[in-house]
C-alpha cells in the first residue's frame, strides 16, 4: 500500500502541475524499458547508488536495485537541505503540506530528469528548470545527498577514558553549503555520561571523557546549511563500559607482570573487588573494599582471580631478577616462539607484540599461562 501511494502521489504532482498556475510542458522523452520503481527510488539510486547516468538520466542498473530504496528525499538523513539550486542535486517541489510528493535529479547540464510514474515506460526531462524553480519557488525545496559524512572514533571507551569523535567527509572535501560550527555539537542529551575537555572542541571534532556512568549514549552532530534548521544530523553511538584497569605500583598493570623483591602494590580504577590466590605462594592483603591489594613474593609465580560485579580478571605476578631469561611456547603449536634474556621492565613490552593466542611463559625457571585476547 505504501509503494501504491507513493507512486501515485509522483504521478499527482504532475498532473497539478500541468492544471493549475505552475503551468509547464515536459521535454523530450527519452524511453527506457518499463519502470517498476517510482520517482524518490530513481533519484536515490542515482544519487546514492550511482546508478543513473548523471549525463543522460538513464538508468545503468537492473530495475530491482531502484526497489531496494524506500522513502522520500525530504526525511533520508542521507540527503540534506541545501539553499541554493547551484548546490543541488535533488529537487523536490512540496505544494501539499510537507510531504515531498515528487523529486528529480539535476543532471550535469542542469536539466531535470525523473520518472513520472511505474506504468509509464518513459523516463523523462525538463528542458527547462522553470518548473522547478522560478514558477513556484515557494514550493520547491533543494537537496543534497550526504551518504559519506559520518561521526568517526571509538563506539566504547572505559570509563574516565579521554577519547575524540571527529566529523568526516571518508577523506572527501567538506560540502560547502554545510556550515561546520563548533556549537553543532550537542553532547549529553539524555545523562550525565560524558564530561567536555577544556578547549578542544572544533569545528569537526570534540574531545570528552567517559564519565563513571555504564551504557549507550549519543553524541550528536547537526548539519546546518543557513536553510535547514537543525534537523539534519548525523549520530554516534558510544558505549561506556566498566573499567576493569589498574596499577601495579604507580605503573601498567598486565595480565602477566614481572616485579621486584618486597612488597608490591595495585590499585584498581573500581571499588569493590573480590581477590582470591589460584596458584603460587604470595602473601598478600586487600584493603578499601579490594580496590587496593598488596602482596609480596619471595620466588617464583602467583597468579590471582579478581572480580567484581561488572569485571572478571586473572593477573600473574612473578619474582625476576635484574635481567631475566625467558622462553615463550604457543601451547596450540608446542613450539618455542620466543626465548633468550630481557630487562625485567621489558618483559610485558615483547608479550604485548604476541598475536592472540594461548602461551606458556617462562621466566627465570617459573613458568605460568598466559593468554591474550584481541
Amino acid at each position: 500500500m505504501t509503494k501504491f501511494l507513493l507512486i501515485s502521489f509522483c504521478l499527482f504532482f504532475d498532473i497539478q502541475q500541468s492544471l493549475g498556475q505552475c503551468q509547464f510542458s515536459f521535454g523530450s522523452y527519452r524511453h527506457t524499458k518499463q519502470a517498476s520503481y517510482y520517482c524518490h527510488q530513481y533519484v536515490k539510486a542515482a544519487l546514492l547508488g550511482n546508478w543513473v547516468d548523471m549525463a543522460t538520466g538513464i538508468p545503468t542498473h537492473p530495475e530491482s536495485g531502484f526497489l531496494s530504496y524506500s522513502g522520500e528525499i525530504a526525511t533520508d538523513p542521507n540527503f540534506i537541505r541545501v539553499c541554493s539550486i547551484n548546490d543541488a542535486r535533488a529537487v523536490v517541489p512540496a505544494p501539499y503540506g510537507n510531504t515531498s510528493y515528487h523529486s528529480a535529479i539535476k543532471l550535469d547540464n542542469g536539466i531535470f530528469a525523473s520518472t513520472p510514474d511505474a506504468s509509464d515506460p518513459n523516463i523523462y526531462t525538463h528542458q527547462s528548470a522553470t518548473p522547478f524553480t522560478t514558477a513556484c519557488p515557494q514550493d520547491v525545496q533543494y537537496f543534497a545527498a550526504i551518504p559519506n559524512i559520518t561521526i568517526s572514533g571509538v563506539s566504547a571507551v572505559n570509563q574516565g577514558t579521554q577519547f575524540t569523535l571527529t566529523l568526516t567527509n571518508n577523506s572527501q572535501p567538506f560540502p560547502s553549503f554545510i556550515q561546520l560550527s563548533s556549537s553543532n555539537w550537542r553532547i549529553n542529551e539524555t545523562g550525565n555520561y560524558f564530561s567536555e575537555v577544556p578547549n578542544t572542541r572544533t569545528a569537526t571534532s570534540i574531545t570528552l571523557i567517559a564519565n563513571t556512568l555504564i551504557g549507550n549514549t549519543d553524541v550528536r552532530y547537526n548539519l546546518v546549511t543557513g536553510c535547514n534548521g537543525d534537523n539534519f544530523f548525523r549520530i554516534k553511538t558510544i558505549q561506556i563500559m566498566p573499567n576493569c584497569t589498574g596499577t601495579l605500583n604507580g605503573g601498567t598493570l598486565n595480565t602477566f607482570n614481572v616485579v621486584p623483591t618486597g612488597t608490591n602494590q595495585v590499585v584498581m580504577y573500581l571499588n569493590s573487588w573480590t581477590w582470591v590466590r589460584t596458584s603460587g605462594t604470595a602473601t598478600w592483603s586487600t584493603s578499601n573494599g579490594g580496590k587496593n591489594m598488596a602482596f609480596t613474593i619471595n620466588s617464583g609465580c602467583s597468579t590471582f582471580n579478581t572480580y567484581n560485579a561488572s569485571c572478571n580478571l586473572t593477573f600473574t605476578f612473578c619474582k625476576g631478577s635484574s635481567v631475566s631469561s625467558y622462553t615463550v611456547m604457543d601451547m596450540k603449536t608446542l613450539k618455542v616462539i620466543k626465548e633468550g634474556t630481557v630487562e625485567d621492565e621489558d618483559i610485558n613490552a615483547f608479550l604485548t607484540e604476541l598475536p592472540p593466542g594461548s602461551y606458556v611463559i617462562n621466566v627465570d625457571g617459573n613458568t605460568t599461562r598466559y593468554v591474550k585476547s584481541n
